[in-house]
């Protein structure tokens, strides 16, 4: 209900409505009034609106002020205020109360007003049917009991959690039963408590209390709960307990008590939780607890005891727990836990007994849990006797040298047994004798060297025995006869050399047996002798040379076998031939170095073998011989060089294969001959597959993975992969794609290359590849469409270094799907061959952006006749021959972006009958020459960013779908209007960055009326003329663009503009750009020369190209002069210097391009 309400305050501060603070609940038959976010202001008025719309009369009413801040009771005028019965004001930040502000409220049951910062309270005498006050955690100091009601019937009173220095309080009340005064700083019990008969809760905790007097407590006969903890009691006065014969618990923790009397619970019959932690007794008398025949819990630990005497816990005969934990106990006398019959539990842990007399632990004989941790104490026969049911004993932390004889007997119950880290050197003869019911015995972390004979005698039930981290070098014959039900063995980490015979004779039902981490160096022929239940083996991490044919005789039902980490040279012909149960052997560094015939002979049920970061420098016919069931095979890394054929003869069950890490170089025709059922090969490092490599795995997994390998593909490489759906690639340099490549993949649906490069693709690289959907790059970054990643026919092969590809690589590709994207982007080809897309009929987009092209071979597309978008940007095209694009019949987009174009060729489009957007930007052209796009149905043409100067008549002409036309950024000193009279459609035109001074508004508006937008900026229009243009513009509705001003160019409604004074000291920013434009160009030129040869009459074009640059350059500087001939003569030799700067830094620049072509 309540989240409710902060749900429908929230809703209304944010559409800002009015919303009631208070509002009405059901509590039982009750109706609360609860108020949130009032204040002592607002809180009369919530209350008074809520109430004219009460429900029909209740009778009574609660009142409750949540998440507020009320500081002051001053006034509340209610109705019925005889029907309310609870006032709860908790955490409202109250500081005062007004007096008699409850004078009205006569039949007020429970007040709460605890958790707020008063610091005096006078509440009125009329709250007579009081039953509960509460006032804790307040400031309250100075407490009176004529500050509060005459209530009769008051149960309850709290007033913890202030700053009272005396208790007097509870004399009106001689009803209350539950009192607390806890966290005050009171010294004393007071007078008053006598008087409250019908006490049952007194809590005096947290406080400075030091003495308890004899009658503090008299007539309390009823109470059961007193708490006098975190006090600074030394006193308790003879007789102070003695009337409260109903008291149950009893908390005395944290005081500075150094004794307690003998009599000190004389009387206290019903007492069941006593707690005395904490405190400094030094002593406890026999006979102290001799009236708690009840008590079910004592508590002792933390306090200075020496001794346990005789008798000194007599009477506790309901006593199940008992702690002694962290005294300074020394000394546990004969029958010092006498008349603990019932004890359970008992806790001696962190103290320093150094004697445990004989019989120390008789008469507890239900005692089932010992913690004795940590102590001094020696162990000796008999000891521990008389603790029949005892279920668990904790003796860590203690310093057992030796283990007498008998030192356990009498545990007849005891099933586990931790005896580690007690630096024990020997265990006696019999020493565990008794332990009948023992099952798990732990020894790990000690000092034992020697195991003998009968060590472990007397624990016919023992199921588990853990002697890892010891010293033991010697293990005597039948040490373990007795142990017939062990299955568990753990003897890791110690210092065994070898294994006799008979060793472990005796553990007839052992199943797991661990010796790793020994110095063992052999295993003789008998080692192994009663292990007939065995099931794993763990000999892992020793210096094991020599193994005999024997040597695991009597482990016929072992499943596992470790022999990891040693030292064998050899495996032996037969060696495992009595265990033929195994089903996993793991060799993992076993310094293996020769695999003899029939090493694995009798292993016909091993299923797993394992014998990675050996040294196996060859795999001869044979050496798998017998293992019929084998399914994983793990040779990676053993320094294999060569595989003669018939290696895997004989493994039809194999399933999973690993030859990583080795130095396999080439893969043989036929080398996985035997492998019918090999599901997963994992291969790295190879430089040379022969054809038919896989030819007899025909059940390999849908996905093949080739990693880091240098080599060729050559043809029929994979043939035999027929279940392959899935090829990856990675990091794999392939220099060569041979024809057929990938022949005999049969079922592949994809091809995955990650971190791969290809130098050269041949032709017909890609065919017969069966079902291939889709070619993918893993260079998610550059290299991705997200929209066509996972369709059909898309093809990625983005930044992978390829240097050629062949005429009809592509021919014989499968046609599954519809084919979408060939992306080539990125690598560095050089040439596009004539056909070179053979094969790829049905592509829609073909995008070789980013490469070194400088050559496209005649009819290079001629066989794309679907594709409509083709992308060349960024590339070195010098020319674009006639017959370059013949057959591009559907082609819409052609990027010719960012190459080295100089002039096009007239006859070259002639073949784009559909072409629609035509990018030129950013290449060397200087003119455009009559009718050079014929009649392709452009709708966008971008020339921008050249070096055009020149725009023949009738260039556009029959370009009348133009909508786009772009020509900025080049040279061009004036546009005749007309060149754009065709152009019937045109709607954007921007000749911005080029050198107009001059511009003909009224004849553009007559010439092309449905352009909708132009951008002049950045020509040389003077400042005076570009108002009336852009008055012409506005008049007939073209919008043009407008940019924010700048510190160099004159600006009219966001048009730049040539200003005269401005232009007296100005350099035009756009020869600025252009200079460094050519710069870089030419550098760009210089380093392209370096790494590749150009042809005599592409660097003449070239050249030509950068000379009408600098005549432009010169022809500016002139006309500059000859324009603003009223600039003063300093100004003049300073704009001067800096064009001849610029333009001797061109002509070295030029100079240093022609000797590099001549060098």
């Amino acid at each position: 209900m309540i989240t409710i309400f902060f749900l429908l305050v929230s809703a209304s501060i944010t559409v800002g409505i009015e919303f009631s603070h208070c509002f009405l609940t059901n509590n039982n038959d009750c109706k609360r009034i609860k108020c949130v976010d009032v204040t002592e202001t607002t809180l009369q008025d919530q209350i008074s609106t809520l109430l004219e719309n009460t429900p029909p009369e209740s009778p009574c009413y609660q009142l409750e002020v949540i998440h507020s801040n009320v500081s002051m009771l001053n006034r509340l005028n209610l109705n019925e205020t005889d029907k309310y019965e609870e006032f709860r004001f908790t955490n409202v930040f109250m500081k005062q109360i007004q007096d008699n502000f409850f004078k009205n409220f006569k039949k007020l049951k429970r007040l709460y007003l605890g958790y707020n910062i008063l610091i005096h309270v006078q509440l009125s005498n009329n709250l007579q049917e009081l039953e509960e006050l509460r006032l804790e955690s307040n400031f309250l100091k100075h407490l009176k009991p004529s500050d509060l009601p005459n209530a009769p019937n008051l149960k309850i009173l709290n007033v913890d959690n202030n700053m009272l220095l005396k208790n007097d309080l509870t004399c009106k009340f001689p009803n209350l039963e539950e009192f607390s005064i806890s966290g005050n700083m009171i010294e004393s019990t007071g007078i008053c408590l006598r008087l409250n008969t019908n006490l049952k809760s007194i809590n005096f905790k947290l406080n400075y209390i030091k003495t308890i007097e004899k009658n503090s407590f008299a007539n309390l006969t009823k109470l059961e709960t007193l708490l006098l903890s975190y006090n600074f009691l030394k006193v308790i006065e003879d007789g102070a307990f003695s009337t409260l014969t109903s008291l149950k618990n009893l908390d005395l923790h944290k005081n500075p008590l150094t004794t307690i009397d003998v009599n000190i619970f004389a009387g206290l019959t019903n007492l069941k939780q006593i707690h005395l932690t904490n405190n400094r007794l030094i002593v406890i008398e026999p006979n102290t607890f001799k009236d708690q025949s009840k008590a079910t819990s004592l508590f002792l630990y933390a306090n200075l005891l020496t001794i346990i005497k005789s008798g000194t816990f007599e009477g506790l005969q309901l006593l199940d727990m008992l702690d002694l934990d962290q005294l300074h106990i020394k000394e546990i006398e004969k029958n010092g836990f006498k008349g603990l019959v019932s004890m359970k539990y008992l806790n001696l842990a962190n103290n320093k007994l150094s004697k445990i007399h004989f019989g120390a632990f008789q008469n507890i004989p239900n005692l089932s849990i010992l913690q004795i941790a940590n102590n001094e104490f020696d162990l000796y026969p008999d000891i521990f006797n008389g603790l029949k049911s005892l279920t668990s004993l904790i003796l860590t932390g203690n310093k057992f040298p030796i283990i007498p004889t008998n030192a356990f007997n009498g545990l007849d119950r005891l099933p586990l047994l931790r005896l580690s880290n007690l630096e024990i050197t020997e265990i006696e003869p019999s020493a565990f004798n008794g332990l009948v019911k023992l099952k798990s015995l732990l020894l790990y972390d000690n000092l034992l060297e020697t195991i003998e004979e009968e060590t472990f005698a007397g624990m016919p039930n023992l199921q588990t025995l853990d002697l890892r981290n010891n010293k033991i070098k010697v293990i005597r014959p039948y040490a373990f006869y007795e142990l017939h039900k062990v299955e568990e063995f753990y003897i890791a980490s110690n210092a065994l050399t070898k294994i006799h015979e008979n060793a472990f004779n005796g553990l007839k039902s052992l199943k797991s047996l661990n010796l790793t981490a020994q110095e063992i160096n052999e295993i003789r022929p008998g080692a192994f002798n009663g292990l007939g239940a065995m099931e794993k083996l763990y000999l892992n991490q020793n210096e094991i040379e020599q193994l005999h044919q024997n040597s695991f005789d009597g482990t016929q039902k072992l499943l596992h076998l470790d022999l990891s980490n040693n030292k064998i040279g050899k495996l032996i012909s037969k060696m495992f031939q009595n265990t033929n149960s195994l089903e996993t052997l793991n060799l993992h560094f076993a310094g293996v170095e020769n695999i003899e015939f029939e090493a694995f002979f009798g292993l016909n049920s091993l299923q797993n073998l394992t014998l990675t970061g050996n040294n196996i420098t060859s795999l001869r016919k044979g050496c798998f011989y017998d293992l019929s069931s084998l399914t994983t095979l793990n040779l990676s890394n053993i320094s294999v060089r060569v595989i003669e054929a018939g290696t895997f003869n004989g493994l039809d069950s194999l399933q999973k294969l690993n030859l990583e890490g080795n130095l396999i170089t080439t893969l043989t025709s036929m080398v996985f001959t035997g492998l019918s059922n090999l599901k997963e090969l994992k291969l790295n490092g190879l430089t040379a597959i022969e054809p038919n490599a896989f030819k007899t795995l025909p059940k390999i997994d849908f996905v093949f993975i080739l990693k880091e390998a240098k080599l060729s593909i050559v043809e029929n490489a994979f043939a035999g992969l027929d279940n392959v759906g899935s090829f990856w690639f990675t990091n794999t340099t392939i220099d060569v794609l041979h024809k057929n490549a990938f022949a005999g993949l049969r079922n592949v649906e994809d091809i995955h290359f990650y971190a791969t490069t290809i130098n050269t693709i041949k032709s017909g690289a890609f065919s017969n590849l069966g079902k291939m959907f889709y070619i993918f790059n893993n260079n998610y970054t550059h290299c991705t469409n997200w929209d066509t990643v996972f369709t059909g026919g898309y093809y990625n092969f983005c930044e992978m270094s390829i240097k050629v590809i062949e005429s009809g690589a592509f021919s014989g590709i499968p046609k599954n799907g519809h084919i979408t994207e060939l992306n080539l982007n990125g690598n560095d080809l050089t040439t596009v061959f004539t056909n070179n897309f053979i094969g790829l009929e049905q592509l829609e987009l073909l995008t070789i952006s980013d490469n070194k092209i400088e050559s496209i071979q005649s009819n290079a597309f001629a066989s794309l006749k679907s594709l409509n978008k083709l992308n060349l940007s960024s590339n070195n095209i010098h020319e674009i021959g006639e017959d370059v694009f013949d057959g591009l019949n559907n082609l819409l987009n052609l990027d010719l972006g960012n190459n080295q174009l100089i002039r096009l060729n007239p006859n070259c489009f002639g073949s784009l009958k559909s072409l629609q957007y035509f990018n030129l930007e950013n290449n060397y052209l200087t003119d455009v020459v009559s009718n050079i796009f014929g009649n392709i149905p452009l709708k966008v043409l971008s020339l921008g960013n050249n070096n055009i100067s020149v725009v023949e008549d009738g260039s556009f002409a029959n370009l009348k779908f133009l909508e786009i036309l772009n020509v900025s950024y080049n040279s061009m000193y004036n546009f005749d209007i007309s060149l754009l009279s065709s152009l019937t459609n045109i709607k954007y035109f921007y000749i911005h960055f080029n050198n107009l001074e001059e511009f003909d508004a009224k004849r553009l508006i007559e010439t092309v009326p449905r352009l909708s937008l132009i951008d002049i900026n950045d020509n040389y229009i003077s400042c005076d003329d570009l108002p009336m243009i852009l008055t012409i513009f506005k008049r007939h509705g073209l919008n043009y663009i407008s940019r924010e001003g700048n510190s160099y160019m004159g600006y009219y409604d966001g048009v730049s503009c040539v200003v005269n004074e401005l232009a007296k000291i100005q350099v035009h920013p756009h020869y600025e750009r252009l200079l460094k434009d050519t710069d870089d160009k030419i550098l760009a030129l210089i380093k392209q020369k370096q790494s590749q040869t150009t042809t005599e009459t592409n660097y003449d074009k070239i050249s030509k190209a950068l000379e009408d640059k600098l005549d432009n350059l010169d022809i500016f500087s002139n006309n500059f002069n000859d324009k603003y001939s009223s600039i003063g003569p300093f100004q003049i030799v300073l704009i001067v210097m800096c064009i001849i700067i610029c333009i001797v830094q061109l002509i070295g620049v030029y100079k240093k391009c022609k000797n590099t072509r001549r060098s």
